[in-house]
């Protein structure tokens, strides 16, 4: 179990404080709770009852999460089209089957992108001079086979909007590369990015309830979580997601 905190309490000593309830180093404390909240502050702990309590009733918002459970692409509905109904709306996704949502089901909106990282591995073969070769074989071979092996890593980042169900049903993740916007209609843009933005505001405009979370995406975020198992973008998903629960 990893503990996770939501809030602080407004006291100028809160993360010392907390630092110390954890059995960290003031320094410690201060490096990991840097940043926009929420944030782990303990990656593993084998009973967090007596934390939790402890942190509570000093006004700390904490609570502990099992990292098995976070949720991740393998279980949401990755979306390649949509319609708009009167009450909600078709979600076709990558098999043709199509998922209904009620407006009224939709709790959460949230903003980010993820890293899709590539390696290339290119193999070239050529020949080249070689004297020493061309001593010993009398003349007869000039050149031996030299082949070089060469990998070229890319990185690129997708745009993603996460439409997070509260009825129970699959969490709906649209991809900025992988949607068609033809939900849009007349005000469907050329740009894919502006496109998300258009349909990120369309679904803010038919879903007033579910408020639109774009800490995943703010820079820092996801690259000062440390490592529980889980992909990073992944655990700021849930951590956002369960502040929210949390009223953070």
């Amino acid at each position: 179990m990893f503990v996770t905190l939501g809030r602080l309490p407004d006291h100028p000593t809160a993360l010392s404080r907390a630092a110390q309830l954890a059995g960290l180093a003031p320094s410690d404390g201060t490096r990991v709770l840097a940043g926009i909240l929420p944030r782990v502050l303990l990656r593993a702990v084998a009973d967090p009852d007596p934390l939790l309590a402890a942190l509570t009733a000093e006004g700390f918002l904490a609570w502990a999460s099992d990292p098995a459970r976070i949720p991740t692409d393998a279980g949401r509905i990755i979306v390649r089209g949509l319609t708009w109904t009167a009450t909600g709306f078709l979600a076709q996704d990558a098999q043709g089957s199509v998922h209904e949502c009620p407006f009224a089901g939709v709790r959460l909106l949230q903003r980010g992108a993820r890293t899709h990282t590539s390696t290339q591995v290119e193999t070239t073969t050529k020949r080249q001079l070689n004297l020493g070769r061309a001593l010993l074989s009398g003349g007869m071979m000039l050149t031996k086979k030299v082949t070089t092996t060469t990998e070229h890593t890319t990185h690129a980042k997708e745009p993603f909007l996460l439409v997070q169900r509260g009825d129970g049903a699959p969490d709906l993740m649209v991809y900025e590369h992988r949607m068609n916007y033809q939900c849009l209609g007349a005000e469907m843009a050329h740009a894919t990015l502006a496109n998300l933005g258009l349909l990120t505001a369309s679904f803010q405009t038919r879903c007033p309830q579910a408020p639109l979370d774009d800490r995943v995406g703010r820079p820092g975020f996801v690259a000062g979580l440390p490592m529980v198992g889980a992909d990073p973008v992944d655990l700021g998903l849930y951590l956002v997601s369960e502040a929210r629960r949390r009223g953070c």
